[in-house]
């Protein structure tokens, strides 16, 4: 009922949402919703190439499930950037000061353009089949596949690159809605250029990617448009990087760069649980996993949506030495998170094959991927506590213990788990080491956040200490 009420009162709200002083729940619920919509809608943009690659064959399904780690890996690095400028500008916000807020997002748009250059060596196949290789692709097709898909990656990472630190201004200043119609904009249009992309025009898994970048493209104008008129921090599309940035670059990098290692660890968790899969079971293990795991983004993404409405709000009062509003920000995201994420997981898990049937799998494979997303989804109550607590971590620039509770999750649990239950359980069964790895991150995530809490409490009950909120 307060939910509810709180969404009522948050559909009466025009403008920007009130961080600092606003109705906690109805001020998360502003923030949430179109965060939450934006998350779901970059989830579609890899769910619609997903399903029309998965119409061109089981080859090129079995090429998409090898290069899904290397696009966590591409949205590690922009996290850390974007994660880390969102706790740094808006602390920066919360303390009053706009101007050093406009420097730090400055530096971080540098910082994020400096980075395009990893994603350089996938534009050439002999480089792409070394890395593929190593997730354990052989087959000369599938490798040739992989890399017409990810060659794409280098050009796009430039305009996500943009968008990603310009969604994290607006969110930084309580604007939400300007990301969501970016993303609207871009996944429009890729959903209507996919298919002419890859059959009429003959592209094939070229194609998607195509797509996809020309939408991105679109949306980057849509955003350049409204950063001059809805935003107080200005951010130039050209790039514009100097040496006196590096202190901020550094500062960033504190906070983001744990973050990317985080993400960074999932991708290496599902590279090596792949490599499990397909030595135990097949290939066809892989791609019944990947159709698991893209049905299970519908509903495990809106928490990442939450997340990125709870970093700017608990940075901004972090800024103000507001633990009591910290606390509620936190208690309010899990409600929301249990509601949205919670309902939605909910109806995946009691009709996967109404998703599952969009990609065309065999009787087989889409009996094997609904047992992984129902047997994954029984831990989701663990992974909402483990993510909200985590967006506290970042807020207050200990994404370390983040770091450390990822790493735990997804390489010292999970591969374990995954390898060991293969050798003893039916491929219908060994997905419980999903569970079992969020059950080991719920309990680190509690120990780290009852230390940061004492550590707070300690810091801002103390009057001597009027710089806590400053950079760690």
């Amino acid at each position: 009922m307060k939910f509810m009420k709180a969404v009522m009162r948050m559909t009466r709200l025009r403008g920007k949402a009130d961080l600092g002083s606003g109705p906690v729940l109805s001020t998360l619920i502003q923030l949430s919703i179109p965060s939450v919509a934006m998350v779901l809608f970059h989830t579609l943009f890899h769910l619609v190439d997903t399903v029309f690659i998965s119409w061109l064959g089981e080859s090129h399904m079995v090429a998409i499930s090898y290069t899904f780690p290397v696009q966590i890996g591409v949205f590690a690095i922009l996290e850390g950037v974007g994660n880390g400028m969102t706790a740094l500008c808006g602390r920066r916000l919360g303390e009053g000061n706009l101007e050093e807020a406009r420097n730090t997002a400055l530096a971080a748009m540098g910082f994020a353009y400096l980075l395009c250059l990893i994603w350089i060596p996938f534009l050439f196949p002999y480089t792409s089949n070394i890395f593929f290789r190593t997730l354990g692709a052989s087959d000369p097709e599938t490798l040739r596949q992989a890399w017409l898909y990810n060659m794409w990656i280098p050009p796009t990472f430039i305009l996500i690159s943009f968008s990603y630190v310009v969604n994290s201004v607006f969110r930084c200043q309580g604007n939400t809605m300007i990301p969501l119609k970016y993303f609207l904009i871009a996944n429009g249009l890729n959903l209507v250029l996919d298919p002419i992309f890859i059959f009429t025009f003959g592209w094939g898994i070229t194609g998607a990617a195509a797509a996809t970048f020309v939408g991105r493209a679109a949306g980057i104008v849509y955003l350049i448009k409204k950063l001059k008129t809805d935003s107080e921090i200005q951010l130039p599309f050209k790039p514009y990087i100097k040496l006196s940035m590096l202190p901020l670059w550094g500062k960033i990098s504190a906070i983001g760069f744990p973050v990317t290692l985080s993400t960074a660890s999932v991708a290496l968790g599902m590279g090596s649980v792949n490599n499990i899969l397909s030595g135990t079971f097949g290939p066809q293990a892989v791609a019944a996993w990947m159709v698991g795991l893209r049905v299970e983004d519908l509903a495990f993404n809106t928490l990442m949506g939450i997340n990125d409405a709870l970093v700017p709000f608990l940075s901004f009062n972090y800024g103000r030495r507001d633990l009591r509003r910290m606390k509620n920000g936190m208690r309010s995201g899990l409600i929301i998170s249990a509601v949205i994420t919670g309902g939605l997981g909910l109806v995946v898990c009691l009709f996967p094959f109404s998703v599952i049937q969009l990609f065309r799998p065999s009787e087989d494979i889409a009996r094997i991927a609904a047992n992984a997303i129902r047997i994954t989804i029984a831990g989701y109550p663990m992974v909402i506590y483990s993510v909200i607590y985590n967006a506290f971590f970042v807020a207050t620039g200990f994404s370390t213990f983040g770091l450390i509770t990822q790493i735990f999750r997804s390489l010292m649990i999970r591969v374990p788990a995954a390898h060991f239950l293969s050798r003893i359980l039916t491929i219908d069964y060994i997905w419980w080491f999903q569970p079992i790895s969020f059950l080991g991150a719920a309990l680190m995530t509690g120990l780290f956040s009852w230390i940061l809490l004492r550590k707070l409490k300690r810091d801002m009950d103390d009057p001597k200490d009027p710089a806590c909120a400053k950079d760690f």
